[in-house]
This record gives structure tokens, sequence and C-alpha cells, in this order.
């Protein structure tokens, strides 16, 4: 499934593009993150919670960096499985575009999900709005941390 969403956040690309280069602080305004592990500096193991309809599942997923172009993109994969609530794995590759505008940086989010197990028999609407859901909490929890306030959503 195809999944687009955009936003922006009244921040410079350059500080926007260091932000999105520390993977905890990433983690840490993601909805649903629980724990984050720094395997080495393209690789996160990460746990999070979220529900896709009327099904709740928490997942491990690894996290791997597959490209970055300082201040413009970068492109990582989440492979994972469910490890409690309605079974499944996971599968994302997105790719995170930065660009200047006159309101600061424009965050374009192009990614393509597969979902397998009872997870996949969730319907493509449900999923869209929940990955709409999931980033105008992100953009607005990163416009938060770029100005300094704190942020207690999740246990690293």
């Amino acid at each position: 499934m195809r999944m687009q969403q955009e936003f922006t956040v009244a921040e410079p690309v350059s500080a926007v593009w260091k932000f999105f280069d520390e993977p905890e602080s990433v983690a840490g305004c993601m909805p649903g993150v629980e724990q984050v592990t720094v395997l080495d500096k393209d690789n996160v193991q990460v746990r999070a919670t979220q529900s896709l309809g009327p099904m709740t599942a928490t997942f491990e997923a690894k996290v791997t960096v597959l490209e970055r172009v300082t201040d413009e993109l970068i492109r990582f994969r989440a492979t994972g499985r469910s490890v409690r609530g309605a079974a499944g794995n996971l599968r994302t590759e997105n790719t995170v575009r930065l660009r200047s505008t006159a309101e600061g940086t424009s965050v374009l989010v192009d990614g393509d999900l597969v979902l397998a197990g009872a997870l996949g028999s969730v319907g493509q609407k449900v999923v869209a709005r929940q990955a709409d859901k999931v980033t105008a909490e992100f953009a607005a929890n990163l416009q938060r941390a770029l100005n300094g306030e704190p942020l207690s959503l999740i246990h690293i």
C-alpha cells in the first residue's frame, strides 16, 4: 500500500536534518514507540504499539537506513513482527524529503507498507487513517522537540 503525507515545521532544513540524524530523538516523537535500541549508525531496533481499526498490535522491528543525502532526504526500511496483540508482520520502505519553504521546512514522507497475517486483513482506508493520525502526532511532537520542549512519550 502506497502512502504519502506532508507537513511543515517552523524550523530551517538544517535543524530538521540534524534532528532526523538522531534516531533516539526521532523515536521520541513517534506515537506508540516504547523502546529504542541503537545498534549502529544505520540500524535501530524499535518496539511500538499501534491500533489499526479494531486491532492493536505491539511490534518489534528493525529499522535500517538505506540512503542519506544531507539536508535533502533519508530513505529507510523497517521490517518486523507483532509480539503482542493481533498477529502479523510488517515491511515498509520510506523516503523522507526535506524542502525549505517560507514557513520553515516541508517534510514529505513517501512510503510503501505491506502488512501480513491478521493485520493484513485491515482495509486500506483504516490503515491510511492511522498513518495520517500518527504522522500528525509526529509532526506536532517534532515541532515541540525542535522548540526545546520536553517530550515524555517513550522510555528509552
